[in-house]
């Protein structure tokens, strides 16, 4: 009879939970530990899929500060977690150097090559050499073609789709969302991720944003990441902060538009069919955003006039979400990391 694996998880960000959320209950033959960075709204939604998750550490935006913390939490993570055999986690160099020290096996998802790309800050090429110890790196096929040019000892293992296909292919809308919003219509925006490494603008164009959508008397559902991101939506009658943690999903699903200054959900919204802005504060793309963006699937831009004459020109799109595509894509990336585990 074959001994059950202990597999550690290591949440850090939001994404990252919707992503584990989705596949942990594919590892339900194994016994699944996990940790939770606090950042954002990363805790509430652990918890939204009923994942008993460890909180350790929190992160910051200040430089200096963010720094620190990962020195501090990688320290108590080495600490207090467990007995384990493998790892998981989703961009997380913390996580890969903790299964070093303990000499277990690493499994790293990726689908950020800027990262790997851009040279910013001495932090930044720590944190990047961490996480090409991973013994698997896993990435988009998107991806694949810097991923596989040799770094570090890890092996790669590509999919066809996107990180976020994997928790699509689970996702039930909710016909009763509306109920929760004050908006009938309503577009969603999301601000920059200033704070981050990889991140070289510190200006946001959140502010023009939002006073062009009040001159067009456009709903927003704003969504900050940072205490100081709650400013830009001061004076505003129709921008609505949730109170609590509502479903990003069922946001994308039910609004005319989705804007962000990262990645994540413009995707979402993309694989949804949904019209989608990034406003990413690079000229340099992620492969996964450029694939989307040639296959004219993402609007970029740093011009609020031209995102808001792209949203204003664009007729509202009824949602024809098939996700038998995201299905299949999930399927693919679990027989590819079964035999790792098994």
């Amino acid at each position: 009879m074959l001994r059950l694996k202990n597999i550690w998880i290591d949440v850090i960000n939001p994404s990252d939970a919707l992503f584990f959320g989705s596949l942990i209950p594919e590892l339900n033959k194994h016994l699944v530990s996990v940790t939770v960075r606090d950042r954002a709204e990363t805790i509430d939604l652990v918890k939204s899929f009923g994942i008993q998750g460890k909180a350790i550490g929190r992160d910051y935006q200040n430089p200096l500060k963010k720094s620190v913390s990962m020195v501090y939490r990688t320290l108590k993570l080495y600490a207090e977690v467990g007995n384990f055999d493998y790892a998981m986690s989703f961009e997380n160099g913390m996580s890969t150097l903790v299964s070093n020290m303990k000499r277990r096996v690493s499994i790293l998802f990726c689908d950020n090559d800027l990262k790997f790309i851009q040279k910013t800050s001495r932090i930044q090429d720590l944190e990047m050499e961490l996480k090409l110890l991973a013994d698997y790196i896993v990435v988009p096929e998107a991806c694949y073609p810097y991923f596989n040019e040799g770094h570090g000892k890890s092996s790669i293992i590509p999919f066809d789709g996107y990180k976020e296909d994997i928790y699509l292919a689970d996702y039930k809308p909710d016909q009763s969302f509306k109920e929760k919003i004050p908006f009938e219509n309503y577009i969603v925006l999301r601000p920059e991720a200033l704070g981050s490494f990889y991140v070289t603008e510190k200006q946001s164009i959140v502010p023009q944003l939002l006073h062009l959508f009040d001159r067009e008397d456009i709903n927003v559902i704003y969504l900050p990441r940072e205490k100081g991101d709650f400013e830009y939506a001061r004076g505003f009658d129709e921008v609505y902060i949730p109170k609590r943690t509502l479903n990003g999903l069922d946001l994308c699903y039910h609004a005319d538009a989705v804007l962000t200054g990262s990645g994540t959900m413009a995707r979402e919204a993309a694989c949804m069919g949904k019209k989608a802005v990034s406003f990413f504060p690079s000229v340099v793309m992620l492969s996964v955003d450029k694939q989307l963006m040639n296959e004219g699937k993402i609007f970029h831009s740093r011009s609020p006039i031209d995102i808001v004459d792209y949203i204003l020109s664009r007729p509202t799109n009824s949602v024809k979400f098939a996700k038998e595509t995201s299905v299949t894509v999930k399927k693919q990336l679990m027989q590819s990391i079964r035999p790792i585990i098994s």
